[in-house]
């Protein structure tokens, strides 16, 4: 039944109980939405910090964010530390679904920062952001690397999980079938902004 067909309903039952005592009594409000997340502290320096790349899957995310990770690193004197899959054991994922417990506990114990995404798509974005959202409630600052058509897409996904602040780094769309030297490219000139989102700096 649709919200209007309810409303009419509900009217009329008011209506029939003009005679009676009880008293019917819906609620204007829809359910509350989720609470507002805060972002992990944002390092003074990345020098030393272990970076992590949380791959879900889509076509070339682990190309550019782990070119981007290898970059940040040689700039900042981090190191990468892990490069995994969201899904179970790491051996598979699936950009649909919430990254799985064990590789939680696995960034929680290895990585201080964690790149993941691609959020390229409206459900592979969806699950990036809130990934993301898990991983800095959890401590740990992490950018969600998305593209130029999708960023409004992540931008609203994260404000409507109650972090609007969630940390984007925008590259060029599309990064699947892109060649691998043109995501490279677009990966090392991604540093600076790494840099400022995970200092807290942008």
């Amino acid at each position: 039944m649709g919200h209007d067909a309810q409303c009419d309903a509900a009217a009329r039952r008011v209506n029939a109980m003009t005679n009676s005592d009880a008293v019917l009594v819906y609620l204007p409000d829809s359910i509350p939405g989720p609470l507002d997340a805060s972002l992990a502290p944002s390092p003074a320096s990345l020098a030393g910090l272990r970076i992590a790349v949380l791959d879900n899957g889509k076509p070339n995310a682990d190309v550019v964010m782990t070119r981007a990770a290898h970059s940040l690193a040689a700039r900042t004197g981090a190191t990468v530390s892990v490069v995994t899959k969201k899904g179970p054991m790491g051996l598979s994922a699936n950009a649909a679904i919430p990254l799985s417990q064990d590789r939680l506990e696995l960034l929680i114990a290895e990585a201080d920062l964690v790149i993941t995404g691609a959020a390229d798509c409206g459900s592979c974005t969806a699950y990036s952001v809130h990934d993301a959202i898990e991983l800095e409630k959890s401590g740990i600052p992490t950018v969600v690397a998305t593209t130029t058509r999708f960023e409004q897409v992540a931008k609203t996904l994260s404000a409507s999980f109650g972090a609007p602040d969630t940390r984007l780094l925008v590259l060029p769309h599309p990064i699947g079938g892109t060649d691998g030297p043109t995501l490279e490219s677009w990966a090392d000139a991604a540093a600076d902004r790494l840099i400022a989102l995970f200092t807290g700096r942008s």
